[in-house]
């Protein structure tokens, strides 16, 4: 089985590639620099350098594509619309040119597309999407460009919860304060997320592979319980062995808080993942995910316990170093 992955040296894609070659999969990776291949180094991967505008030639059996590829922090917004939506049509369009039709398309979106649930309810597949912030309405522009091409090609739309594990960066800052004792808390009780621990998430794309869907699906894959981000710090505060003090963030200074990330990311010439946008991502009354869908079409079922999922990425964060 053939697959190219886009995407491929990020944390869910190089996750993905490592499992899919334990699934004997044959894979090609686009990679922007053969000479930061990061995780992937080592494998047994064919790499092609390029990116979405400029896609080099493909094999021309491959059976299955995974576009993982996206901008998710930038300075400027106009960004996230380049590479997550016309880098997707970019996408379809060298596929169609080299005249390479694989068995399936998935497509990594993010329930930021959808938007946050609202009035208590969990985001359904069918939800009028009502995204907040750019990169959700980016991510959903990358849907559309998908669905335009139901006809072409078979495709499967993945919107994803909030997913950590190994090599995630996005989480690791929270994880930090907790490896410092402390747990930053809204004091919310009704702020619920959907999470995915990166191995039940890869899981789930493979099942995309081994499933028969119609073209255009969309699935929400999370864990099928929402969790507060205090039994998110807890969880880490467990795996590290620490007592946690509790510490009250009203929104005001959570809101300073991102408006000074987001300036020394500037500084820096790093965007920073908190920034104004996360800030009012998060003051969102939540963002839950129905999966029932998931189960339905993918016999998808999450593996790992919150408690196990942390216990595990808190092992890898200390082991290479960064906590």
């Amino acid at each position: 089985m053939k697959a190219f992955v886009t995407g491929g040296t990020g944390f869910i894609g190089s996750n993905l590639i490592e499992f899919l070659l334990k699934k004997g999969f044959q894979i090609t990776a686009l990679i922007r620099n053969l000479n930061d291949l990061k995780w992937l180094k080592g494998l047994e991967v064919n790499f092609l350098e390029g990116d979405l505008f400029s896609i080099p030639s493909l094999p021309s059996d491959i059976k299955y594509v995974f576009h993982l590829a996206g901008l998710t922090k930038t300075f400027k917004s106009a960004k996230y619309y380049t590479v997550n939506h016309l880098g997707t049509a970019s996408l379809f369009q060298s596929l169609i040119s080299q005249n390479i039709y694989p068995d399936k398309f998935i497509y990594l979106s993010s329930l930021a597309a959808a938007g946050p649930s609202l009035e208590g309810k969990s985001v359904t597949e069918n939800d009028t999407p009502h995204p907040i912030t750019p990169y959700g309405r980016s991510k959903l522009k990358g849907e559309e460009e998908a669905l335009k091409n139901k006809d072409i090609f078979p495709v499967v739309i993945l919107r994803a919860g909030a997913v950590f594990g190994p090599r995630d960066r996005d989480f690791l800052r929270y994880f930090k304060f907790a490896r410092k004792g402390i747990l930053p808390t809204l004091r919310s009780s009704e702020r619920l997320l959907s999470l995915c621990y990166v191995k039940d998430f890869v899981s789930a794309c493979y099942l995309c592979t081994q499933k028969e869907l119609d073209s255009g699906e969309i699935i929400n894959i999370a864990d099928p319980q929402p969790y507060h981000w205090d039994e998110m710090g807890k969880a880490a505060g467990k795996a590290l062995g620490k007592k946690l003090r509790e510490i009250a963030v009203p929104l005001p200074i959570m809101y300073l808080y991102a408006l000074i990330a987001e300036l020394a990311g500037k500084i820096t010439r790093k965007p920073s993942i908190f920034n104004r946008d996360k800030f009012k991502e998060g003051k969102q009354p939540g963002w839950v995910a129905d999966v029932r869908k998931a189960e339905k079409k993918l016999t998808f079922r999450t593996q790992y316990s919150l408690e196990d999922a942390i216990k595990e990425t808190i092992q890898w964060y200390i082991k290479n170093h960064w906590l």
